[in-house]
């Protein structure tokens, strides 16, 4: 089967042919119709040695199942998470990393909600968010920031789409998914009990002493937060991923597809990302002759 594969940082992404997976014992094997594209495989790709799949979500229908698996996710559409892998025809991954989709949620809709809008879910809870308070969401318009305000506005609070150059406004809680060096001025936005929430690093890590207003102005009381998923474990996050999907075929959450592209324009898609200004999620479909 046909996967693309990272020969390094500075390489373009090539189409290789790699042999099928085969499902072990409590794995499922998903063969392959929709996959994310996020700006972690971008980091991945200047973090990993050479030789790897990059793609940490898909949805796509399970086909085969191994032994201790559930044989009732035969032929069922899932969203299924992993480290790594998912730029390819079909991926093995845990039975515990694997979630059904609702009738009304699409391959394409599934990756584009998918980790983004469970980064954004988990970044709200981190932040204790509660209606009526203001949040600065930093990377407003991109695929996680575009569900963290959606989020935001239904539970209430009042939301500010951070922008570069934005004049500086107050905040009860800043979600951020940029860092870099504007992260120190989006600390001395955070009222009086403010939670400031790192997920994102999109412009670099922030400088090493960014978080001393929160020491040298102690009597605030304010916090410094971050977050990843993989502190989480993978029955807490298929729960949050289950209602996440839920109110995606409600309505309640519109996941937004910012481009279509086949598999093999991959490096396309990373180039796109690399350039900016992309609003939701760029997603990846397996070329014609690959679907079964």
């Amino acid at each position: 089967m046909r996967a693309i594969v990272s020969k390094g940082a500075q390489a373009e992404l090539i189409a290789m042919d790699i042999a099928p997976p085969t499902a072990g014992s409590g794995e499922v094997v998903v063969d392959v119709r929709a996959i994310g594209v996020g700006r972690v495989d971008l980091i991945m790709r200047q973090l990993m040695p050479a030789d790897f799949i990059p793609g940490i979500e898909v949805a796509g229908i399970v086909t085969s199942v191994g032994a201790d698996v559930d044989p009732r996710w035969g032929d069922r559409r899932v969203f299924a998470r992993m480290q790594a892998g998912g730029y390819t025809e079909q991926v093995v991954v845990s039975e515990d990393d694997i979630v059904a989709l609702p009738d009304g949620v699409a391959f394409e809709s599934a990756v584009a909600s998918g980790v983004n809008a469970l980064v954004a879910r988990f970044c709200i809870a981190k932040a204790q968010l509660i209606a009526g308070e203001t949040v600065l969401v930093r990377g407003a318009q991109g695929g996680i920031g575009h569900l963290v305000v959606q989020m935001a506005r239904i539970l209430g609070a009042q939301v500010i789409e951070g922008r570069k150059n934005s004049p500086p406004v107050p905040a009860d809680v800043v979600i951020d998914l940029v860092a870099g060096s504007g992260a120190r001025a989006c600390i001395e936005q955070l009222n009086a009990n403010g939670r400031y929430v790192i997920a994102g690093i999109s412009a670099g890590m922030p400088p090493a002493d960014f978080a001393g207003p929160l020491l040298t102005d102690f009597r605030r009381s304010r916090s410094l937060m971050t977050l990843s998923l993989d502190s989480y474990p993978p029955s807490v996050v298929s729960y949050a991923a289950k209602e996440v999907f839920t109110d995606v075929a409600a309505g309640k959450i519109i996941p937004i597809v910012a481009e279509t592209m086949s598999l093999s324009q991959a490096n396309a898609a990373h180039r796109l990302l690399e350039a900016g200004g992309i609003v939701g999620k760029v997603v990846l479909l397996p070329d014609p002759r690959m679907v079964r």
